[in-house]
This record gives structure tokens, sequence and C-alpha cells, in this order.
């Protein structure tokens, strides 16, 4: 395949799936030898678009990508999923109908990634497909939340679910949180599901939504329309894509959580990275510090109101919110009330081991600062360990060290 074109491919649309990765501008030489996609390093994927092209290109990020494993979708997955959608549409994308090809992209890269078959991938599309259709309809003057879940090896089913779908009933027969219907990979209706509450919420998904996570395992794939119109996927009970704001997401977790890197605690880094993924999609926004034990002293400095601080409660919020604490540290409170927490406006501070210092600080921040100010609050956050910032449009950095790259970065 050309380079050009492949190049133009890769920018518009396999770079915004993967968070914080760019396609560098020069690519590397390449034999038949080679295979299509190949991880060069933990930070590097090489790809090209057929076994002939004499060149691969680079898509690079400073966060770690996730080591190829089977069973489980990683980066590498995504790229290879790029690179057969690209062979599929390829004579396509060079005919008058190619803006049209182009439209349906994204998806078909989604669907390549998380199945196994060409029968499976059609039945997510048409999930996929509907979800977004209802994201742009209301009924009865609200938007309709939905969760269709897939069943492997499933028996024949009732009706196809196409034709479920013409009928109006269809929009509100899920809840789009804990309830779900239930299809094969035939694309017909099996039946509907009530969630039980998770005795331990998934880690790797928005909590409200644990209970659809926990459903998508053992070859299961569940698909949610929220309310905002936001698609989620969840496979392997975790949350694997997102579509926001128009844009296709693909999220890996466990690197992120490696990539934290500070405190030495993972059931800190845990619980702070599972409350990050639910005050994104509760759109609430949040920023969040973790001071590392040899800055153990030093936070005052940069969270300089004792009003913040919950040890000495002097003030109003703190006199109200240090019960709401008492002893727990941060990982042993309800995940609910860490989104509430953190979604107060300021930033949350943590020691490395999870206790709370202040709540909805106020931060001294170096003159100058850019880019508006959560993220210039999670960079001085850096300087004591690690700053997270969360944006209300649902972005997840992170930052090591008052450095301007992310360390991790997230949607």
């Amino acid at each position: 395949m050309e380079q050009r074109q492949l190049e133009y491919l890769a920018k518009d649309f396999l770079q915004p799936l993967i968070s914080g990765a760019n396609i560098l501008e020069q690519s590397v030489p390449s034999s038949k030898r080679d295979s299509l996609v190949a991880l060069d390093d933990p930070c590097t994927i090489h790809f090209k678009a057929e076994k002939a092209d004499p060149y691969r290109l680079v898509l690079r990020r400073s966060q770690a990508f996730e080591k190829v494993a089977s069973g489980t979708v990683t980066e590498s997955d995504v790229v290879e999923a790029f690179v057969h959608v690209v062979n599929a549409m390829q004579e396509g994308l060079q005919a008058w109908y190619k803006a049209d090809l182009r439209a349906t992209f994204p998806r078909r890269v989604v669907a390549k990634a998380l199945c196994s078959t060409k029968r499976e991938e059609e039945a997510v599309l048409v999930a996929i497909d509907q979800l977004a259709a209802w994201a742009g309809q209301q009924y009865e003057g609200r938007p309709i939340p939905a969760a269709i879940g897939f069943l492997p090896d499933a028996l024949a089913g009732s009706v196809p679910f196409s034709d479920m779908c013409r009928e109006n009933f269809s929009a509100v027969i899920s809840n789009g949180y804990d309830t779900l219907l239930t299809c094969n990979f035939n694309s017909e209706v099996l039946g509907h599901e009530t969630l039980a509450t998770p005795t331990n919420f998934p880690v790797f998904s928005p909590y409200r939504l644990g209970a659809v996570a926990q459903w998508a395992r053992d070859g299961r794939i569940a698909l949610v329309l929220n309310r905002a119109g936001e698609i989620l996927i969840f496979r392997d009970s975790q949350l694997r894509f997102a579509r926001r704001a128009g844009r296709w997401h693909f999220l890996t977790h466990e690197p992120v959580i490696t990539q934290m890197g500070r405190p030495d605690s993972k059931d800190v880094r845990n619980a702070v990275y599972a409350t990050c993924l639910d005050a994104s999609f509760a759109r609430t926004g949040a920023c969040i510090g973790i001071v590392i034990s040899s800055n153990a002293q030093e936070w005052t400095t940069i969270a300089v109101s004792p009003d913040d601080r919950l040890q000495p409660a002097t003030s109003v919020k703190a006199r109200v919110l240090a019960p709401f604490v008492g002893t727990r540290k941060f990982q042993d409170l309800d995940r609910r009330l860490r989104q509430e927490l953190v979604a107060i406006d300021g930033a949350t501070l943590l020691d490395h081991k999870g206790n709370i210092l202040a709540i909805g600080a106020i931060l001294k921040i170096p003159g100058g600062s850019t880019g508006g100010g959560r993220l210039a609050a999670a960079k001085a956050l850096s300087t004591l360990g690690v700053g997270i910032k969360v944006s209300q449009d649902g972005g997840i950095s992170g930052f090591h060290d008052s450095n301007d790259v992310p360390k991790f970065m997230v949607m």
C-alpha cells in the first residue's frame, strides 16, 4: 500500500483510538519476512498494510503498551484490527464512495479487535449502529439508555434483533446499568437479564456499570448506551472501548497502574485509578495528588490553606468531611464516596499509604502555568509524587516530577 495513504488513515483512525500515541513522521524499512504488526519495544509498535510493503509505520507513545497475551485485547490487537480493515477496504478507499467507507472505519476496527469471527463482528456492528441511532433520539422526551449483551454458543433466538428495534418498545427494555437485553451472535434476541450487584466491583470499569462489567466475561461482550449518549463496550469484565463525543477510544488498564508507579502500594494505585474512571464517566472532573514518603513534609507548601486539611479539622468543610472519612484510608472508602469527594472543587491529596491529607484544596501554582487550572494543578502536585487530572470531558492524564509530557493517558 502506498505509504502516504496508510499514514493518512492511521492518523485519522488509529492514532485517536490509542491514548497518547502518535504516528511518527519517519517510517522504518521492512522486508517480506517482517510481520504486519510488531511490538518493537514497550513503547513502540511497527506496522504495515501488506507483506510486500518496503516500510513499516511507527506508532509510539511515552506510556508503555500492554504486552501481547492470548485472551486479552491489547494495543497490538487494535493495530492488527486496523490493518485488517485497511486491507478489506483498500479498493473501496480509492473509489467514489470512499467518504462513506471512511465514516464506517472506526466502528469496524473496534468490532474486529473485540471479536474472533466474522459472524461476531457483524453482530457487534449491528448493535453499535443501533445504540448510535438511539443516542440521537429520545423516548418521551428523555435520552435513551440501553444495554445489549452477546452470549457465545447460545441457542437460536426468538426474533431478529433488527426486527425488534423497529418497534418503539425496544428503546426501554433495558436501563443501561443493571438490566440488559441478551442476544446470540446471529443477532437474534434471546431474553432479558436483571443483574445482581457485584460483591466486588470490577476495578477496570466505572462503578455504576460494575454489574454489566461483571456480566461481560467468559466470551461475553456487553455494549451500553448511557444517558450522555456515550457507547461503552465491555469484555473480560473490563471497559475496553468507549465512544465519547463522536470519537472511539481503546482503554488498557494494567499498564496505567504500572506507569503510575507511585506509591509502592498497588491497592492505593488501583483505588485512585478506579476513582478516576468514576469521575470521568460521571463528568465531574477531578484533580488528585499522591504524596510519596520522601515528600511527606512538603505537601503543605502547595496546599497552603489549613482550611482544606482534614487534620486538624478547623474549617466547616473539614469538620463536615473528616467524619465521613474517619480513620479509613482512601482505598478502604466506598467508591461512591470517593467519587463525590474528588468532585469537590479543588484537589484531593493522599499520602503514600492512602491517608487523605486534604480535600478540595486550593493549590499554590507557579506563575506562568498554561493549559487550564486542573492541568497546572496536576503538574504542581506531580512534584510531590503523582499528579492526576480528570477533565470534565473525561480525559485522564497523570504526571510525574512536573514534566509536561504525561506519564500516562486514558481517553
